[in-house]
């Protein structure tokens, strides 16, 4: 199998994600809007971060909301993975409270936990940040199969 099929995560190694991973499964949709890059906190969560640039502007010269709503979509996967381990999911809702902008350059962090999962629904919830600054609040269902 050549290296690039692997299916182990790429660690960075240095620059402003050291410490950091891609995952080695991203949709098409993902490697056009990413990279999203993920990292265990101390707690054992999940959390996932991009770095915001033109691409993700909207015409009030912003971060599109859809682009954040793309990160939190993204981060329910990430933090239900060991929920959905040998199953797959789509997400049933996506829910979210928009709270301040982002802008070109920033890096907007995704934390969030897994609220309940049962056996064919999992429930999670979090928080976009810059920095100390929260920018978006998400909650949402993946319905597994």
């Amino acid at each position: 199998m050549a290296d690039n099929l692997s299916l182990e995560p790429l660690m960075i190694e240095d620059g402003e994600f050291k410490g950091w991973f891609l995952s080695p499964k991203q949709d098409p949709y993902v490697k056009l809007i990413g990279p999203f890059y993920y990292q265990f906190d101390d707690a054992g969560h999940m959390r996932v971060a991009m770095r915001v640039d033109e691409r993700h502007m909207n015409g009030g010269g912003i971060m599109h909301g859809g682009s954040m709503l793309s990160l939190a979509d993204t981060a329910l996967f990430a933090f239900a993975v060991g929920d959905l381990e040998g199953s797959r999911g789509v997400t049933m809702q996506l829910d979210s409270q928009f709270l301040n902008p982002g802008n070109v350059g920033d890096i907007v962090i995704a934390t969030g936990e897994v609220v309940r999962s049962g056996r064919t629904t999992i429930f999670a919830r979090g928080m976009l940040h810059v920095g100390d600054k929260p920018i978006m609040a998400f909650s949402g269902v993946i319905r597994k199969f």
